[in-house]
């Protein structure tokens, strides 16, 4: 994962005119911290020329996705943005296992297994953090994934844990057959075999030590 900076460039009245836009504005960035893609996100001050954003994410196409649909690019406050790397050398220390947040109750569990050749999985891995990920991150009510490998003696068996906060988000993804395995062409050619169904559970209690 990388840290992208989407800078923003607004118009000279932005504060008097962003009135109508930013429950909408807020609405999306809201929903993006909830999956863990956006990190810090304000307007600089003295003067309020231009807004940060800053992203946690695989690659830039996910803070280019956020600015384009954000209503204050759309609807002409945002005169320029970009979105350019950001190499964080101080503060981006992985957080220890006391800080880390388990699974809310309440919350699903999408479970689907599948099994690849040894040789495969490197493909496998890069295809999910580059293409699988991104996507889900752009589902509404997508919260998090975990994936899991057990080592066979002639394959690998790869099992995929998505946390989502409804049902309802497991259809935004799935769509109507929420149990319906999604599978990219090019994932099922690096794969000797995957299940056609998932399964899905309510998680009820959760511990971190």
């Amino acid at each position: 994962m990388n840290y992208y900076a989407l800078f923003y460039e607004v118009v000279d009245d932005f504060v008097a005119r962003r009135a109508p836009f930013r429950r909408e504005h807020l609405r999306l960035a809201a929903e993006a911290r909830k999956r863990g893609e956006i990190l810090l996100a304000g307007a600089l001050a003295e003067p309020a020329d231009r807004a940060l954003i800053v992203f946690h994410a695989a690659d830039k196409s996910l803070a280019e996705a956020f600015a384009r649909q954000d209503p204050y690019v759309v609807n002409g406050l945002v005169k320029k943005w970009e979105v350019r790397p950001w190499n964080v050398v101080v503060g981006n220390e992985p957080a220890s296992s006391s800080s880390s947040s388990a699974p809310a109750p309440g919350t699903v569990m999408r479970r689907w297994t599948a099994r690849t050749a040894k040789a495969q999985l490197p493909k496998y891995l890069e295809h999910f953090s580059k293409n699988v990920l991104p996507e889900l991150r752009r589902v509404h009510g997508y919260l998090g994934a975990i994936v899991f490998l057990r080592r066979l003696e002639r394959e690998i068996e790869i099992v995929v844990e998505t946390n989502w906060d409804s049902l309802e988000s497991v259809r935004n993804f799935a769509g109507p057959d929420l149990e319906a395995a999604v599978v990219a062409p090019v994932a099922a050619a690096l794969l000797t075999g995957f299940d056609r169904r998932a399964l899905h559970s309510e998680i009820a209690l959760t511990d971190r030590a």
